[in-house]
């Protein structure tokens, strides 16, 4: 693990080392998120233009039209590449929604339309982070150590108040299991953020979770591959807030995850036939302290590296 900090790199010290095609993809959702997407676009457009050959909105409808954040989009930028994930096809994809599905669908983009070689740099950005902290080191400070072809994979961190799955999930089941190639899980500073970067041979390379356990499944591909590895500190952080009902779904997802990923590569097994369950159970005393049983059905594919359907 290699650790940076954002004030290690310019944006003048980047343009003079770059050799490769650097994509930066934002993944949106629905209308919410349409004045905060537009925003930050035009601060790295006009902070980082040469640094950045494509911008590329991934984004998912709510509904059956167009929506705000696609008109926006449209009105306000003619050169950005706008991905309506609702009905963009993969091969080996059906229409399933969720975050990690609609990554993979823009890599799968890159590499069709943009032609994107391995060693082109990636840098995958939320677009809920609230715009008064945004600033255009999330973009360039993560692409850095792939511009100067120091790693192949960057995770975000940064100081956040709130942080609530990845203090109270995230970190403490990353610490459960002695291994030795799981030890960098437990050295990342937010293992759970959405800014990401990497080479695109490596993102390839790794099976894409469909929803909630998109960046656990990445992370553990990135350390079980034994590739160098970067956490780059951006500083302050925040975005829009989940709901709790929320964050227990994504809880679950990153523990059902975790246990799937470590079940594929050999690390642990299940006996006396058990399987990792995709029903999400609880019981509890609502307000009006009634017993409550509900159960969610939360499955989650975890999809083949995209290697095997482009090579």
């Amino acid at each position: 693990m290699i650790y940076y900090k954002s004030s290690d790199f310019t944006i003048d010290g980047l343009i003079d080392a770059k050799k490769i095609r650097c994509f930066v993809i934002f993944s949106a959702f629905g209308e919410r998120e349409a004045d905060l997407l537009c925003s930050k676009i035009n601060i790295i457009k006009n902070e980082c233009n040469d640094l950045v050959d494509k911008i590329i909105v991934s984004h998912r409808r709510t509904g059956n039209n167009e929506d705000r954040t696609e008109i926006k989009l449209k009105d306000e930028f003619d050169d950005v590449c706008l991905l309506n994930c609702n009905s963009y096809s993969v091969p080996d994809m059906n229409d399933e929604p969720g975050k990690g599905a609609d990554m993979r669908r823009a890599l799968y983009f890159c590499h069709e339309v943009l032609k994107a070689k391995n060693s082109d740099c990636i840098v995958f950005l939320d677009a809920d982070v609230d715009t008064e902290l945004f600033r255009s080191e999330y973009f360039y400070a993560l692409a850095g150590p792939i511009i100067n072809a120091e790693v192949q994979f960057c995770k975000a961190s940064f100081f956040r108040k709130s942080g609530r799955v990845k203090k109270f999930t995230a970190q403490p089941l990353f610490s459960v299991i002695n291994h030795p190639m799981l030890n960098d899980l437990s050295q990342f500073a937010y293992p759970l953020s959405g800014e990401v970067a990497g080479s695109f041979g490596f993102f390839a390379s790794a099976g894409f979770a469909q929803r909630y356990g998109v960046e656990t499944a990445l992370l553990i591909d990135a350390v079980m591959q034994k590739i160098i590895i970067a956490d780059v500190n951006l500083g302050y952080y925040d975005h829009i807030h989940g709901s709790d009902d929320d964050i227990c779904r994504m809880s679950f997802g990153v523990i059902r995850t975790y246990l799937r990923k470590l079940e594929d590569y050999g690390v642990i097994s299940l006996n006396e036939n058990s399987a990792i369950s995709n029903n999400f159970k609880r019981t509890y005393i609502d307000e009006n302290l009634e017993m409550r049983r509900e159960s969610d059905s939360l499955n989650e594919i975890i999809y083949e590296p995209l290697q095997k359907v482009i090579s």
